[in-house]
């Protein structure tokens, strides 16, 4: 499993890098044969990247974050997963050269700091703790995509304004799509990131007696997942669109990274595993 596990390790950056290549011809040079495999083409890719995974979590008996990079790597695999639901569900594939290549990067750097050490903590062990510990990563990861996709709508809003008009703003997917990706990619982190909480929750009740232990990382999660939940809630309700969901995606992912800087330069946890 060791040596299948360190060559798959090496090949992800490539096949990672050779999905950017895909996408960069069909975004500079409207290759529709190559649009037309796109959904396989990340589909395979996910598979690979998962069967990695797994031989990881049954030969080493632990989750795919219990070191930094191998955290890298499956922050990488989340941008995959969330940006194949927006491009399945949404239909538009001009953002896949911006997405995956973040990707890359993450893979890239977490390649050549491949470990392989069985896992001594019990709690990182737990079958339960690694779905917690993955949803929630996922979860983050659609709320950062969504502030990405908000970012790329303020842009081509102010371009149009201005009647700045280039290539990069030819060929990026109008702003009605660059909003539906950025709200798609709300509700998806809302519901993986209020699952892995709910199971974090349960978890912490099996191993601490509470359901709510006063720890602060958990204290800020919750919190940050009530403000999303009751934002977009609102957002629906009152119909709010345009630029006020791009401000309101970019503020949210502000207060989320301000959050966890604040758990991790500040406080102590129990979630320090590495």
């Amino acid at each position: 499993m060791r040596s299948i596990s360190f060559v798959l390790n090496y090949l992800l950056p490539v096949a990672y890098l050779a999905v950017v290549v895909v996408y960069y011809r069909i975004f500079f040079h409207k290759q529709k044969e190559l649009e037309q495999k796109t959904t396989i083409i990340l589909s395979s890719l996910l598979v690979v990247h998962f069967f990695e995974i797994s031989i990881r979590h049954l030969a080493l008996n632990t989750i795919p974050l219990s070191n930094a990079f191998d955290s890298l790597s499956f922050l990488g695999f989340s941008i995959l997963v969330v940006y194949l639901i927006i491009e399945l569900t949404i239909k538009n594939k001009g953002t896949g050269l911006f997405i995956l290549s973040f990707a890359f990067v993450t893979i890239f750097i977490s390649a050549f700091n491949h470990q392989w050490q069985k896992e001594t903590n019990a709690l990182l062990s737990s079958p339960t703790f690694a779905i917690h510990a993955s949803l929630t990563l996922i979860g983050y990861t659609a709320l950062a995509l969504s502030a990405i996709f908000a970012v790329l709508y303020i842009m081509q809003n102010r371009n149009m304004k201005s009647r700045r008009f280039g290539i990069i703003y030819d060929q990026l997917p109008a702003i009605n799509y660059l909003e539906r990706m950025s709200i798609r990619s709300v509700a998806i982190g809302i519901i993986l990131l209020g699952v892995g909480i709910l199971l974090g929750h349960w978890q912490a009740a099996k191993i601490l007696d509470s359901y709510w232990p006063l720890d602060v990382k958990v204290i800020v999660s919750d919190i940050i997942w009530v403000v999303y939940l009751i934002t977009y809630i609102f957002a629906r309700l009152l119909k709010w669109r345009g630029r006020w969901m791009a401000y309101l995606a970019v503020s949210g992912f502000i207060l989320l990274v301000a959050g966890s800087l604040a758990v991790v330069l500040l406080s102590e946890s129990f979630h320090k595993f590495y």
